[in-house]
């Protein structure tokens, strides 16, 4: 007897969690969509230099990873980091004057 209210118990707790994460997929959902509608609208109204600005964030920041492994970049690691904290406060900076535009739009 009691091993069968056992397992109408957990059946009862699955069933319950079923619920709950069918309600968190569609929050997941949700959030998802308005997250990538806003990085959409913001990286639409980016120019080409100021693609070029996170293209060249992208590629120093691999490239000072890359120089924990090889002795020839271990030379020049201090000009990548200058163009790494140049393009990251260039990127930054861009970033924050479109979500201004933005706001002054809503």
């Amino acid at each position: 007897m009691r091993h069968c209210s056992f397992y109408q118990k957990a059946n009862q707790y699955r069933d319950m969690a079923a619920s709950k994460l069918d309600d968190a997929r569609a929050y997941a959902a949700v959030g998802y969509d308005a997250a990538h509608s806003r990085i959409s609208s913001l990286l639409n109204s980016f120019v080409l230099s100021e693609v070029f600005v996170l293209k060249m964030m992208l590629i120093s920041f691999g490239i000072l990873i890359g120089t924990m492994f090889c002795d020839f970049f271990k030379k020049h690691r201090g000009i990548i980091f200058v163009a790494f904290i140049a393009s990251v406060a260039l990127f930054i900076y861009k970033a924050f004057q479109l979500v201004d535009e933005l706001e002054d739009d809503f």
